[in-house]
């Protein structure tokens, strides 16, 4: 099993899941380029073909992958790239190469703001209202200490990208339009307090892949495996049970 992180931060944000799912799997998580303790040099490069190398270097044919936001962006992008190194897809709140946002522009702007001046209190806070607290709560109306463990990893990453310099061109493989070609056994978790954006993505996998499986877990925003590890393992688990390989 593979976990990739979202773009709130890196492998850290699996804490919870390695020790409890390495009692069933071998399981393997890594930082991608630019985030936790991997270096993003300015080349260009794909966040997919990284996975494979990550497989490769370990000698994995196939695995199990299981992508968060960003990761179940570079998830998609994989299986339509390497097809026959997946053995089943959870894709968790995830991204999608192509998907054109519709309820973010907002966002952006205060995250460009915040950058444009160096504010890393506000860019973190931004991040913090948008995918912790999610669009129907209140800071107050979170768990106050998940809150700042989440916060202290987005400032770390901040920090870090602040001192990295350049930026390296991504590539992707406009995955929206090519759902029909996925055959592996998928999962799509999604959360009920997650953005409209968020939860539009995955309607259309649903409906798009073939087979594809839905879960929605109540009460909780687009961090999900952070706020509800045990819901989010008992979704996860008899899932990979059924497609082990």
């Amino acid at each position: 099993m593979v976990l990739l992180h979202p773009g709130q931060g890196g492998l850290v944000l699996w804490d919870r899941q390695f020790t409890l799912f390495a009692r069933s799997h071998r399981v393997i998580r890594y930082d991608a380029r630019g985030f936790g303790r991997s270096e993003k040099p300015p080349v260009p490069f794909t966040h997919y073909e990284d996975l494979r190398a990550i497989l490769d270097a370990l000698e994995v044919e196939r695995a199990a992958l299981v992508g968060l936001s960003l990761g179940g962006r570079t998830i998609l992008d994989f299986v339509l790239a390497h097809p026959e190194r997946a053995t089943s897809l959870i894709l968790v709140n995830p991204g999608v190469s192509g998907y054109e946002f519709t309820g973010l522009d907002r966002y952006f702007a205060d995250i460009k703001a915040a950058t444009d001046r160096e504010d890393v209190d506000a860019f973190v806070e931004v991040q913090m209202r948008m995918w912790f607290d999610g669009p129907s709560r209140t800071p107050e109306q979170v768990d106050r200490s998940l809150r700042d463990e989440v916060g202290a990893i987005l400032r770390a990453q901040a920090e870090r990208n602040r001192r990295r310099e350049g930026r390296a061109p991504v590539s992707e493989l406009n995955a929206i339009g090519r759902l029909a070609e996925i055959r592996a056994p998928t999962l799509i978790i999604s959360s009920a307090l997650d953005q409209p954006d968020a939860l539009a993505i995955c309607t259309l996998l649903e409906r798009g892949i073939t087979g594809a499986e839905r879960v929605t877990i109540d009460g909780v925003a687009h961090l999900v495996n952070v706020e509800q590890p045990d819901a989010f393992a008992e979704t996860v688990l008899p899932f990979l049970a059924r497609h082990a390989v």
